[in-house]
């Protein structure tokens, strides 16, 4: 008798077993659902969000860039850094024609202000003949705050000078934690989903997108949804005058820095295809806190990853998992702290060990030397069951 009980137990707990496996399978079916099709509860028209007239609220990172050709040269954006004080990014094709000349325009003056012109190298490119520069405007004794900037190699009237827009970066309040400026890369709408939705992961919510050729209907779609993503995303144009260069990285990070000044603690710039992944801890704070919080910049290695699979229905980090071993690649992704215009920034180099930076690029043919490295897969749960990354799987978006 004893015997027919044990066996009858075994026979119950097994089916009871099986049925909390069937109603935990339904159970996270009904949960991808609701999350992607009634975020909180709020029912949402994904037709109606791409097609609507306006774009909810938005973070104000001032003034919209846009290269202008300026004699023979072009001016990206302009910030103001100081008292009367002018910080421009801008490209030269010929030292010769750095310009001369300075103005600052303010909006009680009909003319606009000869200002003390300086510049400064930023990088060069020599498959393009194209120099990055700083351009700076200085002005003493002026108590009000210009909000154009221009510059010129030869003296010219006011009518013919090309204003660039002035972001003013002073008297800011820190509201942003982290921020991730993204450079422009060539489109996929499942890398741009998935970077978002891993790095939202991360604890990671504020993004400005250097826009080259994202559609606008996934922008705007994005930026409706971002009040319940839990998201501020920006999109800002790259119309680069040229063809892409090795330079593009350089002036986005320089933009970003100047743009994000006294707004966002801590500022980082990566590619589309890069993902920061720490190691032993699971958010972006956490792997902060590693580290004094005095320190100006943070250094990530960057590992190649290839890109042997690409599955539809899993992102392109949770498939590949086969490391490059390159000694020879030496790329480092700088975290900034920055709040503080310190002339002089030291760096702390972060350790494979805690995290680095990880590139999903697609490898040369020939044998490499690789290992595995499946650290991203303790993502793995959150990372496929976010609302973004679910709308994608079901083709939603």
């Amino acid at each position: 008798m004893k015997k027919y009980n044990q066996l009858l137990l075994l026979i119950v707990s097994i089916i009871s077993l099986s049925l909390f496996l069937i109603y935990r399978h339904e159970y996270n079916r009904l949960h991808y659902v609701l999350e992607v099709f009634n975020f909180f509860g709020q029912p949402c028209n994904f037709s109606d969000l791409q097609k609507a007239d306006t774009i909810l609220n938005q973070h104000d990172w001032g003034a919209t860039p846009v290269w202008q050709e300026n004699e023979n040269g072009y001016v990206y954006s302009a910030f103001l850094t100081g008292k009367i004080e002018v910080k421009a990014i801008a490209l030269q094709t010929d030292a010769k024609y750095l310009p001369r000349n300075c103005l600052l325009w303010f909006e009680d003056k009909k003319k606009a202000v000869p200002g003390k012109f300086k510049f400064s190298k930023i990088g060069n490119d020599d498959a393009t003949v194209l120099t990055a520069y700083f351009y700076m405007c200085s002005i003493p004794n002026i108590e009000n705050v210009p909000y154009a900037v221009s510059f010129s190699h030869k003296i010219k009237r006011d009518n013919e000078l090309k204003k660039i827009m002035l972001t003013n970066t002073l008297d800011h309040k820190l509201n942003v934690n982290t921020t991730i400026c993204v450079s422009p890369s060539i489109f996929s709408k499942k890398r741009f989903i998935e970077f978002i939705s891993f790095h939202k992961l991360l604890g990671i919510d504020s993004f400005i997108f250097y826009d080259r050729d994202i559609p606008h209907r996934l922008s705007k779609l994005i930026m409706n949804l971002s009040k319940r993503l839990g998201i501020q995303a920006s999109f800002l144009p790259w119309n680069y005058p040229k063809l892409e260069s090795t330079l593009t990285r350089t002036i986005v990070e320089n933009d970003c820095l100047l743009r994000t000044f006294g707004q966002s603690k801590y500022v980082i710039t990566l590619e589309i295809n890069e993902y920061i992944v720490p190691t032993g801890a699971d958010s972006f704070d956490s792997l902060i806190r590693e580290f004094n919080s005095d320190f100006h910049r943070l250094s990530l290695p960057v590992q190649k990853f290839c890109i042997n699979n690409v599955n539809v229905d899993k992102p392109i980090a949770l498939q590949n998992f086969e490391m490059a071993n390159d000694f020879k690649y030496n790329v480092v992704r700088n975290i900034h702290r920055n709040i503080n215009s310190d002339n002089i920034i030291s760096t702390n180099a972060i350790s494979k060990a805690l995290a680095s930076i990880h590139k999903y690029v697609k490898c040369n043919l020939e044998p490499l030397n690789t290992s595995t490295d499946k650290s991203m897969l303790k993502f793995s749960t959150d990372f496929v069951r976010s609302t973004l990354v679910q709308l994608l799987i079901h083709e939603q978006m």
